[in-house]
């Protein structure tokens, strides 16, 4: 099992943009010290509650601070942007990290963003499939040759490709079943969403393996999973601090126009007992999340958990406890993971 660590927009426009760089430093060297093997940058544009600085720049910027980590937009809202720029700069993330990008990329939801670029929402789908298939070909290093409904290309290989032989991994985001089919049918991995319960997860991973098979295509890669974690003496205490953390960023999910969060259930977030945030997340005491962590990846096949320790409203010293009892208390009790308590006391000591 490895181990990747979401860098999450947590500020709004009146903190210092220096600010959330130093705390986001901070985060990034704490995971590449605790042996953490990715790091992820989401996208959003026009989020006047949270400050999504841009993600392919912002990786490039973070990697100065881990020269091993993989660098993953987790996710990038590829039916907003255009294939030959998405293409482009992904490839430059790729040259000047030495063939570290991952190219994680979803959808999209929100009605504001859709109508702010002047794309309608319903041809989302469609525009989507399309931008694959000529990253696919922008990134073969052979000429284009493309006609589409949404675009067509006819050129010569672009001198910017990617370092990494066959192009930058896909990763297609989704909860949904025909998501998580497309993911199958079109990418190199699916990258899940925290939102489904525990027992929704399998499912669609059975639905993922199943269309994989159909299409005759292998299902033994890559398997990243992002879940909430939260540690706390008991795991009563785990479930109060849980409750409290997602109420204001599944909230804003919610208003975004994501139908599958939490808070979008029709009588509010009040419809969600704490038995049912339990499904959703790995909490408890640091003996528990392993286990829960290790019941995860039996279950599902899970190669990477995905680790957001930074929340909306939380102090960035909390964060960082969270990700040091993570690393010292949870991943010494998995197996080949063997980090303890000298990486964390090291990166204390940077900071000083």
């Amino acid at each position: 099992m490895k181990f990747g660590i979401l860098v999450t927009a947590v500020h709004d426009g009146s903190v210092p943009p220096s600010r959330q760089l130093g705390e986001d430093q901070a985060l990034v060297q704490l995971a590449d010290d605790l042996g953490f093997t990715t790091m992820y940058v989401g996208q959003h544009f026009l989020a006047d509650e949270i400050r999504f600085l841009q993600p392919v720049p912002y990786l490039a910027y973070l990697s100065h601070w881990s020269a091993r980590m993989r660098l993953a937009t987790g996710i990038a809202l590829l039916s907003l942007l255009h294939p030959v720029d998405a293409a482009e700069q992904m490839a430059t993330l790729d040259a000047i990290s030495g063939g570290r990008a991952v190219f994680g990329v979803g959808l999209g939801y929100s009605e504001t963003e859709f109508a702010a670029f002047g794309i309608p929402k319903a041809s989302r789908v469609r525009r989507f499939e399309e931008s694959i298939a000529v990253l696919r070909q922008l990134w073969s290093g052979e000429p284009v040759d493309f006609t589409g409904e949404h675009f067509a290309l006819k050129c010569a290989p672009s001198a910017v490709q990617p370092v990494q032989p066959g192009g930058i991994p896909i990763w297609i985001g989704g909860q949904s079943e025909p998501a998580v089919r497309r993911a199958a049918r079109l990418g190199d991995a699916w990258y899940a969403a925290p939102f489904p319960t525990m027992h929704g997860l399998r499912d669609l991973r059975d639905t993922w393996v199943a269309e994989r098979q159909r299409l005759g295509l292998g299902v033994d890669g890559e398997f990243p999973v992002r879940r909430d974690l939260v540690i706390a003496p008991t795991r009563e205490q785990a479930l109060e601090r849980a409750y409290a953390l997602t109420r204001k960023r599944y909230a804003a999910y919610a208003r975004w126009g994501l139908d599958d969060s939490p808070a979008a259930a029709p009588t509010g977030w009040a419809s969600l007992a704490e038995e049912e945030i339990g499904r959703r997340f790995i909490l408890g005491p640091p003996e528990s999340c392993a286990e829960q962590l290790l019941e995860l990846e039996r279950d599902t096949g899970m190669t990477e958990f995905v680790y957001k320790p930074h929340w909306a409203g939380v102090p960035h010293e909390d964060g960082m406890r969270q990700l040091e009892r993570f690393g010292s208390e949870v991943l010494p009790l998995l197996p080949a993971a063997t980090p303890s308590t000298t990486p964390v006391m090291q990166h204390r000591e940077r900071q000083k």
